[in-house]
């Protein structure tokens, strides 16, 4: 396998927190409406950050592994990473419902809790449970589940026959919203909005076999990149590819605008940035300020929505405010919101991905960082 310059990808971290940038502006879009829905086209964009943190999941998991890596090791690193930052979240959510009144009823936080809540069918993405986005990290723990096996037979696929599996991968984007659509008696129920029912949701979007091919994909570009074969593609073509297709990406149906219409500028945006860092490219997205925000961007993730939705309730608890007070209040909760990511990020998830994993265990996070040190809405 020909190796790159680095094994470092600081440009690919910056870029992580302008996808978490996204959810948490899909989100703040709430304040505007007095919680009773998400702006149309932030929401759109809001799925596009979701493929792109699976694709980069895959991307950077693939680049960062080794033969003869421990399968047990990976895994106790991967559960460091992810698991108390997601505990200490949920139990703050139950913490914060129950300050206001709500009952959490067991079935409201078990599931959320051991991150099986959206292999069921039954998962409603309008009630997601206690922290909402944690939905995501269900996708993200069978990523890792299977990710030994996927590494070591993506390492030995020959260089010219990676480009094939790129394209199934691909094909699999488009295979599962027509399974969607064309299955309507086994996805039938409550409808989602959009000309969708929650279980054809559920199915596209938050069931994990569903997001697989994201994943796969960004396994595949990893040693596509590390072979050389895309040393081209720079990171203005995806962005350029994905701020011509966007639009069309909005008025698509719902189904093919989850993934199928973004991931190849997505997946261009992430190797032409790897590219930059792999063949010493100058790029912003390096500056240490976009790197430390990058690495902050998984604890963004876990704490945002909590942050918005609890502090709207608290700030408008009638959901009467007009004028510029929404806009006041979008600003004290995002700020509000990186506030609550860097005490997660230095009270939990470093101390504990420290403690677990022995400090000469550790890997750079520039090149160990994974999706969901990403959101997902």
């Amino acid at each position: 396998m020909a190796l790159g310059r680095t094994t470092r990808l600081p440009s690919l971290t910056g870029l992580r927190f302008l996808a978490a940038a996204a959810v948490v502006a899909q989100h703040s879009s709430l304040i505007w409406t007095h919680g009773h829905g998400e702006n149309a086209v932030l929401l759109r964009l809001g799925f596009a950050a979701v493929t792109f943190f699976f694709l980069l999941s895959g991307f950077l998991l693939a680049w960062a592994w080794r033969p003869g890596q421990s399968v047990r090791v990976f895994w106790r690193r991967r559960v460091a990473r992810i698991l108390p930052s997601h505990l200490v979240t949920l139990a703050l959510g139950v913490l914060l419902l129950a300050a206001a009144g709500q009952a959490v009823p067991l079935h409201a936080w078990l599931p959320n809790a051991l991150l099986v809540q959206t292999w069921s069918p039954g998962f409603d993405l309008l009630d997601p449970g206690v922290n909402g986005v944690s939905w995501s990290l269900c996708c993200d723990l069978a990523f890792y589940l299977l990710f030994p096996v996927v590494a070591r037979r993506a390492a030995v696929i020959r260089p010219e026959r990676l480009r094939y599996w790129a394209a199934a991968a691909v094909a699999a984007f488009v295979l599962v919203p027509l399974l969607a659509t064309a299955a309507p008696p086994l996805l039938d129920g409550p409808p989602f909005g959009l000309g969708v029912t929650q279980r054809q949701i559920w199915f596209s979007y938050t069931f994990p076999p569903a997001r697989m091919p994201e994943f796969l994909l960004g396994v595949v570009l990893a040693r596509l990149v590390q072979e050389g074969r895309l040393d081209r593609v720079r990171t203005w073509h995806g962005a350029l590819a994905f701020a011509l297709l966007y639009p069309l990406d909005h008025i698509a149906p719902l189904m093919f605008g989850i993934a199928a219409i973004t991931v190849l500028p997505l997946a261009a945006l992430i190797v032409g940035t790897a590219n930059a860092d792999r063949l010493g490219r100058p790029s912003w997205l390096a500056h240490p300020v976009a790197e430390r925000l990058g690495v902050l961007s998984m604890a963004l993730y876990l704490t945002h929505l909590l942050v918005i939705e609890h502090g709207d309730a608290l700030l408008d608890p009638y959901g009467t405010a007009d004028g510029l007070r929404p806009l006041l209040f979008t600003v004290v909760l995002v700020a509000g919101s990186l506030a609550a990511a860097w005490l997660l990020h230095v009270a939990v998830e470093e101390p504990m991905v420290r403690l677990l994993n022995g400090p000469h265990r550790t890997r750079p996070a520039a090149v160990l960082t994974t999706a969901h040190q990403r959101e997902t809405p």
